[in-house]
């Protein structure tokens, strides 16, 4: 039952909607999100995270540039387009670079602000309707990072995290058994009634390859 999935990621493109991609890498999946909001003319929030400034430099940001650039050519045919798309990744988009929990410390204290807006002050707030994560849960200790960044950011009660990892990742502690464990073990430190709840919705596998499971 993907219903709560589906619900949330509805949320995370309307207005005032809000999603987290950590490690993203290419961004594929919140570029995918933050064009949506665009066909949608919502005002949604994409933070694009990842600890490599130069992978966001050179890789994400002109893959956003591309995606909201065809959201908006299908929308308008017009000389305009690239500037329209900068403003938009200026007004609805954050490329954050380095340390997860130095950026969760600044989405906690409302230090971040969307790059247009330094006028107005929209700060981003610190929880989300979704958060994406792939192949961020390869050792123990970023199963736990991944574990608390979902913890802390999600909106409680209607937050849905999708993490996208290997079954096993061998002779390194992590997977998708070591995810769910971290989760379990944050979730001890959070307030009562306060969980962390974790199911797998679909697995991958091939038969000759390792197991990937996709959790929620």
């Amino acid at each position: 039952d993907c219903q709560n999935v589906i619900e949330a990621v509805r949320r995370s493109i309307g207005n005032g909607g809000s999603a987290f991609e950590l490690g993203c890498g290419h961004g594929l999946p919140a570029c995918l999100l933050l064009r949506e909001s665009v066909r949608r003319h919502t005002d949604s929030v994409v933070v694009f995270s990842d600890f490599n400034d130069f992978v966001l430099r050179d890789v994400t940001i002109p893959n956003a540039l591309l995606n909201v650039c065809c959201s908006l050519y299908s929308q308008q045919d017009n000389d305009s387009v690239v500037d329209d798309a900068s403003q938009v990744l200026l007004r609805q988009s954050i490329f954050a670079g380095g340390d997860w929990m130095g950026l969760s410390r600044k989405l906690s204290q409302n230090e971040v602000l969307l790059p247009a807006s330094q006028s107005e002050k929209r700060v981003v707030h610190e929880r989300f309707d979704v958060i994406l994560a792939s192949e961020t849960t390869y050792t123990t200790e970023s199963c736990q990072d991944t574990a608390y960044l979902m913890s802390e950011h999600l909106k409680v009660d209607i937050g849905v995290g999708l993490v996208a990892t290997k079954r096993f990742y061998f002779g390194v502690g992590g997977g998708a058994d070591a995810f769910s464990q971290a989760a379990d073990k944050v979730s001890e430190s959070q307030s009562p009634g306060l969980r962390l709840v974790v199911k797998t919705i679909q697995s991958y596998d091939t038969g000759n390859a390792n197991i990937r499971d996709l959790l929620e």
